[in-house]
């Protein structure tokens, strides 16, 4: 084989993996890279909260990562107070993502990683965290709290 016969053969064999290469490319890395954008989480009944306390509300739902279709589980904490006003903080530590506890007795919101603690309103008040808890959005629709979670 000549030289000439060569480099058209390498340039062919280049055009034919790149016409192949770019669309298993984009099949197989871009699912991975997508953004979830989040869905709106029911809760139930509005009824169903305390009033003037935080309540634990649990959550599961699907979520797919790349490829894979897997389970979701958390809490976040609502409060209602006599007016039906209504906030929802994440239960997610902003130090190292540990789950924060309500502490009725302190008034405070307890990492147990690292000694966090949050004030009744998200803010930190001791131990490493520096950023208050996330505050979520929600709505209430049909009587029912939605609250909307990002992955």
């Amino acid at each position: 084989m000549n030289r000439r016969n060569f480099l058209k053969t390498a340039a062919l064999a280049g055009c034919a993996a790149m016409i192949t290469g770019v669309p298993l490319a984009t099949y197989a890395i871009f699912p991975a890279l997508k953004d979830n954008p989040g869905s709106w989480i029911d809760f139930g009944s509005v009824e169903n909260l305390e009033l003037d306390n935080f309540n634990m509300l649990s959550y599961e739902f699907m979520v797919k990562d790349g490829w894979i279709i897997l389970p979701q589980r958390g809490f976040v904490w609502a409060r209602a107070d006599a007016e039906k006003q209504i906030k929802i903080f994440s239960s997610t530590c902003t130090h190292l993502a540990c789950n924060v506890i309500w502490q009725e007795e302190t008034q405070e919101f307890i990492c147990p990683c690292h000694s966090g603690r949050f004030n009744a309103q998200g803010m930190p008040v001791a131990g490493p965290p520096s950023r208050p808890l996330s505050v979520l959005e929600h709505k209430v629709t049909d009587g029912n709290l939605l609250v909307f979670m990002k992955v």
